[in-house]
């Protein structure tokens, strides 16, 4: 029998996947507040970051829950707008009703009509994967297709870039988009990762967090490589005496877990405010201002004074030459 959502809190605690328990947290607050929350949660990342785990992830915490859920994948399906429809259709096991001589208006309004019914019986969830392969429709999508969907069905859209201006920057959606940017994971999922998996050597687990930089794909390309018990990392680079003894002997605080070079640069200097030193180490891991204002939660404009503030102290003028001074 499917759980309510006013059930959701007597529920344990779902799985999470490790390094993403403050993302999960807050899908967990869609689920409980659905009718209160944004229409549109946007993951976005480069390849290999894990956008796709996550939004499987929030699918099944979805469907425990009882909420409809309708995945597709803009890999697998041509890029018009009656293909889209389609899917819709079919994951909702309605395609088959349809004659197949319908025309292809009818098709989209009867996708739409679809959610719309859903919607009103509970709560909808419309999760689309590698969005930026939609772009020659998006702004039929933005403009057209989500819009008519009066009631509340929340859309995951997930992709290597953030939604573009035309989303952020309309009246009608800028206050309705949720960003959730994905980097890298940190020392310390790596650590709980590897261990999941029956790596503990300390040595053997620091040297596979540099080779892999927390790269969930290259994480799992080097655990392909697991032969009888034992994983084998052929082309880990030797980092001789310049590894972190910290590392090795682990039982890390934050502040003194392995930095990079540009990170540690910057935490080493004295004339930035511990603001400035987030906004400087989250800008030379090449995120945009607005990333980082998401991920401080903090506006645009202060990101921007910050920048200018920690351009003016360092002697840079832009990012590029900031990133070569702090590495002479």
């Amino acid at each position: 029998m499917n759980l309510t959502f006013h059930e959701y809190e007597d529920l344990e605690q779902l799985p999470r996947l490790l390094g993403r328990e403050w993302e999960s947290e807050i899908f967990s607050v869609y689920l409980k507040h659905y009718s209160n929350m944004e229409r549109i949660l946007n993951i976005y990342g480069s390849a290999g970051v894990g956008k796709s785990a996550l939004a499987e992830e929030f699918q099944k915490q979805a469907t425990r829950l009882g909420a409809t859920v309708i995945a597709i994948d803009a890999a697998k399906i041509r890029t018009v707008p009656e293909d889209f429809s389609r899917q819709v259709l079919y994951q909702l096991d309605l395609l088959d009703s349809l004659s197949s001589l319908s025309d292809p208006d009818f098709i989209i309004r009867a996708s739409i009509d679809a959610i719309q019914k859903r919607s009103k019986l509970g709560p909808a969830f419309l999760f689309i994967d590698t969005y930026e392969l939609l772009e020659p429709m998006d702004d039929w999508f933005r403009d057209f297709y989500i819009p008519q969907i009066k009631d509340r069905c929340l859309c995951v859209i997930s992709g290597r870039n953030p939604l573009s201006s035309q989303w952020t920057e309309s009246p009608f959606w800028k206050r309705s988009i949720y960003r959730m940017p994905l980097t890298n994971l940190d020392f310390n999922s790596v650590v709980a990762y590897l261990r999941t998996c029956g790596i503990v050597e300390p040595e053997q687990i620091y040297r596979i967090w540099k080779q892999t930089d927390g790269l969930p794909l290259m994480l799992a390309s080097w655990l392909s490589g697991h032969n009888n018990g034992e994983v084998v990392f052929p082309s880990l680079r030797d980092d001789g005496d310049q590894r972190h003894p910290e590392a090795i002997t682990f039982g890390l605080t934050p502040e003194k877990m392995p930095m990079t070079k540009p990170e540690a640069a910057i935490y080493a200097r004295t004339d930035l405010t511990h603001r400035e030193k987030e906004v400087a180490a989250l800008a030379a891991e090449g995120l945009t201002n607005r990333d980082i204002a998401s991920r401080l939660f903090l506006s645009e404009v202060t990101i921007k004074k910050h920048m200018r503030s920690i351009f003016q102290k360092v002697g840079a003028s832009n990012r590029t030459q900031l990133l070569k001074l702090l590495m002479d």
